[in-house]
């Protein structure tokens, strides 16, 4: 199957960041619908067996290959991971960390590792291939904060539900493949409780330490409930590791490595938008 992937970088007016981020803030006063937890069919499949690669028609009459749940035709998963050189500076105390994001929508017939290595500032077009891997960007709204592993993971999921109007490809459930405990119990558990406590780890006072990420979750947050009202429930599967997995975090060490190696410069938070062709 001969496909193209175009992919959209949608670059932020330096002048007016707030323009991509959800603009919702999460309080002690909102309420926040939690993404669901998913539960295989089939415990002893590994994720490939139960998600199968298979070649789809969407609405609009195009066909993409999916990973397709084995028991249910609207279901679908992404994999997503990431990667971190030097991460909580623990190699060097001098160097800042140097985070990557990665999501895997699909494999290519023949080339199931291959990756695009998106410098964001320009746009892509070539070969489909099986993973998106990109250098974790400045912070939206210009603060200045240490790249983390956490961080870019769950960057690379906000990544991944932007990356497609899925509903529009007619799925009613997302599957978002992860090996972190911090992805999937804060999206599915621990999100109510953070923002009931005001992004506090403490009552007591207000400068006491806050939970992290507070930003890229409220994007998150924002993405699932966006979904969730056009009928496309995201669900989280926790696993500790598998051939999906490997091949994504393999392609997010690429990209930092390289970004690193060239030392290119981080580039402003945006969006990115995949257009099958």
């Amino acid at each position: 199957m001969n496909e193209e992937l175009a992919i959209f970088i949608a670059s932020p007016d330096p002048a007016n960041t707030q323009f991509f981020l959800s603009r919702k803030r999460l309080t002690r006063h909102s309420r926040i619908r939690p993404a669901s937890i998913f539960h295989p069919e089939d415990p002893s499949l590994t994720p490939e067996e139960h998600f199968p690669l298979q070649t789809v028609r969407a609405p609009d009459h195009r066909v993409h290959p999916r990973f397709v749940n084995r028991f249910n035709s609207r279901e679908f998963l992404l994999v997503i991971d990431a990667s971190c050189i030097n991460n909580g500076r623990h190699a060097d105390k001098s160097s800042p960390p140097i985070g990557s994001s990665s999501f895997k929508p699909k494999n290519s017939p023949g080339t199931p590792n291959a990756a695009v290595m998106l410098p964001l500032s320009e746009e892509y077009n070539g070969p489909i291939t099986g993973t998106i891997a990109f250098r974790l960007e400045e912070e939206p709204q210009g603060d200045v904060m240490d790249h983390s592993s956490n961080r870019a993971k769950l960057r690379a999921v906000i990544a991944a539900l932007q990356f497609r109007s899925w509903h529009g490809e007619g799925w009613r459930r997302v599957v978002v493949l992860t090996d972190l405990e911090y992805i999937v119990k804060g999206a599915t558990e621990w999100l109510p409780r953070w923002v009931g406590r005001q992004w506090r780890k403490s009552k007591v006072g207000r400068s006491g330490r806050k939970y992290a990420n507070r930003n890229l979750w409220e994007e998150l947050q924002h993405r699932i409930e966006e979904l969730g009202g056009e009928g496309c429930e995201v669900s989280f599967w926790l696993v500790r590791d598998g051939e999906l997995i490997r091949q994504t975090k393999a392609a997010a060490r690429l990209a930092a490595w390289e970004g690193k190696k060239e030392g290119l410069p981080v580039e402003r938070y945006t969006r990115l938008f995949g257009i099958m062709i």
